[in-house]
């Protein structure tokens, strides 16, 4: 099972339509994919539920990555992370030709509520000064996908919050890879080099701490997430190429020492504005253009060779 956590230091970059497209396209090969919205915004969940339906069959059924937080009690292990899983009836359908499957651990509206009990469990602004509860909260996530029920999935992609809190270090702590959408623009360059900054001292302070506490929780192994690279999301393009004042935006992304996807995807607000509408997302709708398919499908095809080269890396 492979982990990678979608991630940006920005909103409005396209993390949520990448998710999606990324999980619905691997699940249409006829692969095990589990999609995890750890954003509060929940704008994953309701690419998947309408809202009526979220609230009564997911949010007042306890079916949500919040109550699933909320069922940890002190010194115990939570109960089954599988538990918490839904299945998108549209989406499952539409991936199941080939044997895929596609599946939900939804967000929900008040998950913000969490993270601040997280901060302050972990001691607020100064939690780097106490690792009392450190790995209990950083765990977490990990611990989830390490219970019954989960191993057969052969793909988890995690959609986080636009920032570097709680829930996207825990999630950085549960996955092998980080992938991150980005619009070519500056604000997003240094969103980027600002998320970069943040990923490495976090993995610096994850390991000092497991070393200092390796004869306390042994089982905190150190993290060695690696960046699979940087997807230029909401791209203008013109007579078939980015448009020209687009391109110093890009160059610049491409030099901040990470990998710069050679595939892009375009600005097209009508093609993924329905998805929410049609609960299918854009890869997997017959309304969508063929040019923004065609790219998407790029973009995934990219993202699996990228995936089997650090798997032979790292053999």
């Amino acid at each position: 099972m492979k982990v990678v956590a979608i991630a940006s230091y920005k909103g409005g970059v396209g993390k949520t339509t990448l998710t999606a497209n990324i999980g619905a396209a691997i699940a249409r090969l006829g692969r095990r994919v589990l999609l995890i919205d750890l954003d509060p915004q929940a704008n994953l969940t309701f690419s998947f539920y309408q809202p009526e339906v979220w609230r009564t069959e997911l949010a007042e059924n306890r079916r949500t990555v919040k109550a699933w937080f909320e069922s940890w009690r002190p010194e115990t292990l939570p109960p089954p992370l599988a538990g918490y899983v839904t299945t998108p009836p549209v989406a499952a359908t539409a991936v199941a030709e080939r044997g895929g499957t596609l599946d939900l651990l939804a967000s929900h509206l008040s998950l913000g509520d969490i993270e601040m009990n997280l901060a302050a469990h972990l001691g607020g602004a100064q939690a780097h000064r106490s690792t009392r509860h450190y790995f209990d909260v950083y765990q977490r996530l990990a611990t989830g996908l390490a219970s019954p029920g989960m191993s057969d999935y052969d793909l988890v992609l995690i959609d986080c919050p636009p920032h570097f809190g709680v829930m996207t270090r825990a999630a950085i702590a549960a996955c092998d890879h980080v992938l991150i959408p980005a619009r070519p623009d500056n604000f997003s360059a240094l969103g980027i080099e600002h998320l970069l900054g943040k990923l490495r001292r976090y993995v610096w302070e994850y390991n000092r701490v497991a070393d200092l506490q390796s004869g306390v929780h042994p089982a905190a192994k150190r993290l060695e997430p690696r960046v699979l690279g940087v997807v230029l999301m909401m791209v203008q393009y013109y007579r078939g190429q980015p448009t020209s004042f687009l391109r110093p935006h890009i160059h610049q992304a491409a030099s901040l020492g990470v990998p710069l996807f050679e595939s892009m995807v375009r600005l097209s607000t009508r093609s993924f504005a329905g998805s929410a509408e049609t609960e299918l997302p854009a890869v997997l709708s017959p309304d969508v253009p063929g040019d923004v398919v065609g790219e998407l499908v790029d973009v995934v095809e990219e993202f699996l060779r990228r995936l089997a080269a650090d798997a032979r890396a790292t053999a």
